[in-house]
C-alpha cells in the first residue's frame, strides 16, 4: 500500500513539472537560420531553405516587399521577426508536431518571463513579431532545417501547453 501511495506520488509530481511553461536556449540549428535573418541576408535565408520551400525561397530571392517587411522589417522597432530576434538572449519554447517537426516560439530577452510568470500552466504567447517570432522547423537528413523563414509568425497560433 506504501508502495502504491510513493507511485501516485511520484506520478503526480512528474504531471505538475510537465505542466509547467519553460523556454530553452535556441539550440544550433535556430541561431544559423536566426543568424541569416538577423544579418538580413534574404539570400541566404533563401539558400538555407529546403527544397519543400522552393517557392517561399523564390519570394525572397525575389526581394518581395511584402514578405521582406514581415521576416526583417523596414526599421528597427517594426512588427517583424528581426525585431524579436534582434533582442538577444533569446528564450525558445518549442512545441513538437511530430518527432520530425517542430515549432519553436522565440521570445526576445525576459519577454517570456514577463508573460509566463513563475507556475503558468499554459503559455502566454503575446503580440507576434513584437513579443514572438513563430518558427517551423523539420527534422530533414537527421538536421533541423527552418521551413518557412518565420512566416507562420503572422499565422494565429497554436495554443501551447
Amino acid at each position: 500500500m506504501k508502495r502504491l501511495a510513493l507511485v501516485t506520488a511520484l506520478c503526480g509530481l512528474a504531471v505538475s513539472a510537465c505542466a509547467t511553461t519553460t523556454c530553452r536556449e535556441a539550440d544550433a540549428a535556430e541561431r544559423a537560420a536566426f543568424g541569416q535573418i538577423v544579418a538580413g541576408h534574404a539570400a541566404g535565408l533563401a539558400d538555407s531553405l529546403p527544397p519543400e520551400s522552393a517557392a517561399l525561397a523564390a519570394r525572397l530571392r525575389s526581394e518581395d516587399p511584402a514578405l521582406r517587411n514581415q521576416i526583417f522589417g523596414q526599421r528597427m522597432g517594426d512588427h517583424s521577426v528581426r525585431t524579436v530576434l534582434m533582442q538577444p538572449p533569446l528564450c525558445v519554447l518549442e512545441q513538437r508536431v511530430s518527432s520530425s517537426e517542430r515549432i519553436s516560439y522565440v521570445f526576445p530577452d525576459g519577454r517570456f518571463q514577463m508573460l509566463n510568470p513563475q507556475g503558468t500552466s499554459s503559455a502566454n504567447l503575446g503580440m507576434p513579431a513584437r513579443d514572438h517570432a513563430r518558427c517551423h522547423f523539420r527534422l530533414i537528413d537527421g538536421h533541423w532545417r527552418l521551413t518557412d523563414a518565420c512566416t507562420s509568425t503572422f499565422q494565429t497560433p497554436v495554443p501551447v501547453g
